[in-house]
């Protein structure tokens, strides 16, 4: 058998049809690509009192006009494939679920970002006013944020790594005699003798967003500790400030270091270590982690939020004998506060819980609580996503959720009150639901 050299026709047609076959292909991939491709918007509004003001989160409160660190609303809207979410930090104490419905509300209308893709996460500062010394209770400044973050929606290379700063936060309660007391109670030298509670969470995860020029546009992390390092009476966001001011002043310019609280009901700092050392051991973890980004290939968004009722406490009697024994200075204080409580009891409360997926290995998954530490841990161990941040004091502010071991030992944390009211199995039914939401939203990561 001969064969014939193809024509001059065939070979333009061979020639025609490849070059159709790869411009089919490179738009293919082009369309893919954007179809990925995620935008990241940031903005901040400044709600730094001018006054003399006082300071939340303490039974004897300070009042204070001193500023050390500023005090923002901050949000980050991302945006995917037809898909946005918000995410807000307010550097005040807790935000109570009516207002985060007002709020919500007020963002979808101004953004068309739906309510429920929204998250609105307090840092849990003890060094702020309350939400209720602001004008409209904050509601104004979180809507301008979120409207300004989306209209500075810009293409962004995201980046996942996980952090450790060990020696700065420790379980505040120790057991002693049979019974839970916190670690300010005793002397430090004989709170050393007894053993803590439940665990402390030294690892953090972290999400970088790189804009088109190489600069960082936004640093999220998720630490669990409780922010109330400042010991002194100065208005200040806490050891999350000073985190921010150590990373901008390594990096040379001002990136937003976008604090999400973890789940610390019981975990606190360690006061005998100076002061300035969280900056420093948190923000060298984040710069760190900032030369070792594992990218986020394939930046796609999912989102489950979910809305329930949560139980209420069982049996909420006034442990007079036990705050007898283990707050004597308090005891009237922690009666009124049981007092108020029991007026506005109810069977039963208004519970967000909301999952956010961003590519195949990154999650966010939110609680409203002061959720114990022991709990975020088994939710981020079974969670089905290599990094996964438990954020506390999210969408609502419904007191401590401590473990069973904890309900065990007693103290004010277990105590039926203003601080804690829902029923003694929350622990179970976030996990639970958490990890329900963190399962679908694995079931409908992209295809790699």
């Amino acid at each position: 058998m001969t064969f014939k050299p193809a024509s001059h026709s065939a070979h333009r047609v061979a020639c025609l049809f490849l070059l159709t076959a790869c411009l089919f292909l490179t738009s293919t991939v082009a369309a893919e690509n954007a179809a990925v491709e995620l935008k990241a918007g940031f903005a901040q509004v400044d709600i730094t009192p001018n006054e003399e003001i006082t300071l939340a989160g303490s039974p004897s409160p300070k009042k204070t006009s001193e500023v050390k660190t500023r005090l923002y609303v901050r949000a980050l809207v991302l945006a995917s494939d037809g898909k946005k979410v918000a995410i807000v930090t307010l550097d005040t104490l807790k935000y109570p679920v009516d207002l985060v419905q007002k709020a919500r509300a007020s963002i979808e209308q101004a953004t068309g970002i739906p309510a429920a893709n929204v998250i609105i996460c307090a840092s849990h500062t003890h060094s702020g006013p309350l939400w209720s010394y602001y004008p409209d209770k904050l509601v104004t400044p979180i809507t301008e944020a979120v409207s300004k973050a989306a209209h500075d929606l810009t293409p962004c290379t995201l980046g996942m790594a996980r952090g450790r700063a060990e020696g700065v936060a420790e379980c505040r309660r120790v057991i002693k005699d049979g019974h839970a007391w916190n670690r300010w109670q005793l002397k430090p030298d004989e709170a050393d003798q007894y053993p803590a509670e439940g665990p402390a969470d030294p690892d953090f995860d972290i999400l970088a967003l790189r804009s088109a020029d190489g600069k960082f546009k936004a640093v999220a992390y998720n630490f669990a500790c409780h922010a109330a390092n400042n010991r002194a009476p100065l208005i200040s966001a806490d050891y999350p400030g000073d985190v921010e001011n150590y990373v901008q002043k390594q990096l040379g310019y001002a990136v937003p270091a976008f604090f999400l609280t973890g789940a610390c009901g019981d975990v606190n700092p360690i006061y005998s270590v100076r002061r300035d050392l969280f900056g420093e051991k948190i923000g060298s973890e984040i710069l760190r982690c900032l030369g070792q980004l594992e990218p986020v290939a394939q930046p796609t968004l999912a989102i489950d939020s979910r809305e329930f009722q949560m139980p209420g406490r069982e049996h909420s009697e006034f442990k007079e004998e036990e705050v007898a024994r283990n707050w004597p200075a308090q005891l009237e204080h922690y009666r009124k506060a049981y007092t108020s409580m029991k007026a506005r009891e109810k069977p039963s409360y208004l519970y967000f819980i909301t999952g956010i997926r961003i590519g195949p290995d990154f999650a966010i998954i939110t609680n409203a609580n002061e959720l114990f530490c022991s709990i975020g841990l088994s939710i981020k161990q079974q969670s089905p996503f290599k990094h996964t941040m438990t954020v506390e004091q999210t969408n609502g502010a419904h007191g401590y959720v401590p473990s069973a071991k904890a309900f065990a030992g007693g103290s004010y944390e277990t105590w039926f009150g203003e601080h804690s009211y829902l029923t003694t199995q929350a622990a179970d039914i976030i996990e639970k639901e958490s990890l329900e939401v963190l399962k679908k939203l694995r079931s409908q990561e992209p295809k790699r």
